[in-house]
């Protein structure tokens, strides 16, 4: 099923938003302008997107629960943070 957006385009629905379009300079790095482009994506599409491009993927908290993660930095992994199943912050590292 497909929704009308704000610009008048239809748009997948929030439950299966469509990803990003791959870009091959994510193997190198990946760009905090890249990975922003998750923001406001349930937890379920942006693991799926994520994976879909390449990226390694972690949950860096989730309503208020913050969880262990290595202080490793790996310029192809993205950590989210998750409020109400949505990615409201994310960062490269």
């Amino acid at each position: 099923m497909l929704l009308a957006g704000c610009g008048g385009d239809a748009v997948s629905t929030p439950t299966n938003r469509a990803c990003p379009a791959t870009d091959p300079a994510d193997r190198v790095e990946i760009t905090t302008v890249r990975a922003e482009l998750l923001l406001g994506y349930r937890e379920v599409d942006a693991q799926r997107c994520a994976t879909e491009l390449g990226w390694a993927y972690r949950v860096g908290r989730r309503d208020g629960e913050s969880f262990a993660l290595t202080m490793d930095y790996s310029a192809q992994r993205v950590t989210v943070e998750i409020d109400d199943d949505i990615v409201t912050l994310i960062a490269v590292g």
